[in-house]
Formats: structure tokens, sequence, C-alpha cells
């Protein structure tokens, strides 16, 4: 099995186990997700996410957040993964002297550990702590359509990168929803801002601690189309989009089965 396979087997796993320890519901809240695609025998084109499923899943430190069309299984639907691997680097924390870093653009790639087939794997200072996948399974039912966004893309010159102005999608500046991010291609890497994050207890009785709100700008690849050993451009962007999300974590029965 290749490293890439492998390792996303083990993160796939790894959510799976997260989704079943606290049962949560889909929380109360609104998300726009919209930009352009080009996935090969599936979207060419605008694209847009008519998220109507939105839901967090705290795991140990960490918060997975799922934005999704409908509430059908993963396997049978279109949607957005966005993982925060610790909520602690974001959230402030005041007795420790930490400010937090609401309003900041962040990084967006790949778990460190994750690269393609006869990619090594390279150690970085300041690795990113946030990834995210949009997942195709409804649109694209003849494959398995997965593309992750990745910390900086080739853009090529067919128009497949340029996306239109998002009120309140642009990281660079705080999410600020009077604000519109700017339209065209970018410059190609991938960040996302946090206005709140949910601080992970379940039981918390404060409204304002169950909140998670942000926005991103990401760029989408298919990681398997980097150069063989790491070398050469990145990997060819196969989308661009932006999007928005608010909303409050719910604990209750989990709003499909799980497995």
């Amino acid at each position: 099995m290749s490293r890439l396979r492998a390792s996303l087997v083990s993160v796939i796993v790894a959510g799976a186990v997260a989704m079943t320890l606290p049962s949560c519901s889909q929380g109360e809240g609104s998300s726009k997700v919209a930009g352009t695609l080009n996935v090969p025998n599936c979207w060419t084109g605008p694209f847009e996410l008519a998220a109507d499923f939105l839901a967090g899943v705290p795991y140990r430190e960490g918060l997975q957040l799922r934005i999704q069309s409908g509430s059908d299984y993963e396997s049978f639907s279109d949607g957005l993964s966005i993982l925060l691997y610790d909520i602690n680097k974001v959230r402030p924390d005041p007795a420790n002297g930490f400010a937090g870093r609401y309003g900041q653009p962040l990084a967006v790639d790949l778990p460190p550990e994750v690269t393609p087939p006869g990619v090594p794997v390279v150690a970085k200072a300041d690795p990113a702590f946030n990834s995210l996948t949009l997942y195709l399974q409804k649109s694209c039912q003849t494959q398995n359509v997965t593309l992750h966004a990745v910390e900086e893309v080739t853009i090529p010159s067919d128009g497949t990168c340029d996306v239109k102005p998002m009120k309140g999608a642009d990281p660079t500046v705080g999410c600020d929803p009077e604000k519109d991010a700017p339209g065209g291609v970018g410059n190609g890497k991938s960040l996302i801002a946090y206005t709140y994050v949910f601080d992970g207890k379940v039981d918390e009785p404060q409204a304002a601690d169950r909140l998670t709100s942000g926005c991103f700008d990401v760029y989408l690849a298919d990681p398997r189309e980097k150069a063989p050993g790491g070398l050469g451009p990145p990997p060819r962007c196969r989308g661009h989009i932006r999007g928005t999300f608010s909303f409050y974590f719910e604990r209750g029965k989990p709003s499909q089965p799980f497995p």
C-alpha cells in the first residue's frame, strides 16, 4: 500500500473513531462554499456547494468540521472536511498569556506525514495544523473523487483557478463580513482563518464557547500529480474554492447512522 494511501486510511479511520466518541447532531448555523473545479470526467467550471449539514466532532485536542450537502454518508455525498489538529493553537488562553490566533491567516496543507508515492517525508519547521478535503461522491458517482487543499499549487492558464469575489471569505482580512475577497486567480497558497473555535467540551453550557466560525481560501489538487521524488513544480491546481462557516456544536444523536 502506498504511503499516501496508507496515511489517508489512517486519517479516515481516526475520523471514524472520533465520530463514534461523542455523537453529535447537526449544528445550527450557515455556510457558503463556491469556486471553480477541473475534475476530469466529472466537473469542469463554476462550483457551489449547497451545504445544509454542519457538524463538529471534537477528539482529544482536535476538531473535525463537516460541511456537507445533505446528511447522508460521506461516501454518497458532496462536502468538505476540515481538520484542526489542535484547538489550543487557535483559541485564546489568557491564563497562560496566549492571545490566540483568531482572525489570523493560517496555512492549510496535507498532514505532514502524508506524501504521494515516491515523495519523501520532509520535516518542516512550522507545519500547517489545518487540512481540508473536498469530496464529490454524489456528483462523481463513477469514480472516487477527493481533492485536497495543499500549501501551494501550479496555476494553469486555462482559467481553472479563477474565482469570483465572495463576501467575508478572505482569510487575510479576518473574514470581514462586509468585505469581498478579491476575484481572480490569487497567489496559489491555501489559507484559513477562524473567528471562533468550539472549546471541545461536549457538555459546554455557554453558547459562545460552542461556536465555530471562520473563512477559507484554498487551492485543491490531487497530490498524486506531484512529480516523482518531490522534484519539480507543485501539483496542478484542480480547484480554487472560498467559503465561510458559522455554527454551534450540539450534542445529541447522530444525524445519520455511523457504523
